[in-house]
């Protein structure tokens, strides 16, 4: 039976790539690396190839890109289609949600923005990577601790998310891991890197469950 759904953030549950384009080119801007138009920014990210634009110790750049992720509210911002409808079925069912972003904020800002998107009646829980997840640690230790904490077992939880790092976390945390195309990832290298299923969005979550026979 399934009891915990942990869910990524952008552009699994809310399409935040506008804002993800106004804060690297600021990063890009406050280390003196020249800005990207929007266009030539939408095919590297497609290509997972930013770091060609990065002209200083990447992990340097990132952390700093990460932590000012939350600074701006971009009205562009939305929410991926079905996302609220498949939060809110998981619930009906007494599944229990967690929120796992790789953004350097504090989870209260997180909570803040949930909030925006009326998404926080459905989340149990929020980890950020400024919950010990920038020094050293993987995301596969907090989908651990979030199966801790919320008492499930991992053959009784799931993963979903759009980039293939998450997809190799999963699998490291022996559960259940979706693959969703919204992040515009290659859906062969979501696989190859341990999605067990993809889908085109999380909109289909619910009726793969069912297929799978994971929930009923």
């Amino acid at each position: 039976m399934l009891k915990l759904a942990i869910f990524d953030l952008d552009q699994t549950l809310v399409d935040t790539l506008p804002r993800f384009h106004r804060i690297f080119n600021h990063s890009l801007t406050h280390f003196g690396c020249g800005e990207v138009k929007w266009e030539d920014f939408v095919k590297k990210y497609k290509e997972d190839t930013l770091n060609d634009y990065v002209c200083i110790d990447h992990r340097e750049f990132w952390d700093y890109f990460l932590s000012h992720y939350n600074d701006v509210i971009c009205e562009k911002d939305s929410l991926i289609p079905g996302a609220e409808e498949t939060l809110r079925a998981l619930k009906e069912k007494e599944v229990k949600i967690a929120i796992i972003t790789g953004r350097m904020v504090p989870p209260e800002e997180v909570w803040k923005e949930l909030k925006r998107f009326s998404l926080d009646k459905y989340v149990d829980l929020v980890y950020t990577r400024l919950n010990n997840y920038c020094d050293g640690r993987r995301r596969t230790e907090l989908l651990q601790e979030a199966m801790e904490k919320l008492g499930a077992r991992k053959e009784e939880t799931i993963f979903i998310a759009d980039y293939w790092p998450d997809m190799q976390s999963g699998r490291e945390a022996g559960i259940f891991t979706v693959g969703v195309l919204t992040g515009h990832e290659d859906a062969g290298k979501l696989k190859e890197n341990g999605a067990d299923e993809i889908i085109e969005s999380v909109k289909f979550l619910i009726p793969l469950l069912k297929e799978k026979n994971i929930i009923s």
